[in-house]
């Protein structure tokens, strides 16, 4: 693992070629991978129960993809950093209360 990395882990819009396109300016290339101890309850969120699992795909990313990602997603929603089932240490965005 190189801890100069940067990772992305998303589950939702960020999967869409699409929506890379349009935030990234290009395609990702991405891993599958997983949040374990999360739920998707309507959004993704800590359940603390960890049989929970949400499947996603990790990222390599740039400080400027995070900062275009930032720019994309809602305000409620805040960059946070998690620990993936595979081991990597990836920011996610959980939605606020």
């Amino acid at each position: 693992m190189d801890s100069t990395k940067l990772y992305l882990f998303a589950c939702g819009s960020f999967k869409q070629a699409a929506v890379q396109e349009q935030v990234f300016g290009r395609q990702l290339a991405g891993k599958p991978d997983a949040l374990v101890g999360f739920c998707r309850e309507p959004f993704v969120r800590p359940s603390g129960i960890l049989n929970d699992r949400v499947d996603g795909m990790v990222f390599e990313v740039t400080d400027a993809d995070l900062a275009a990602a930032d720019a994309y997603e809602p305000p409620n929603y805040r960059r946070s950093k998690v620990r993936t089932a595979s081991g990597l240490l990836a920011w996610v965005y959980l939605r606020q209360s």
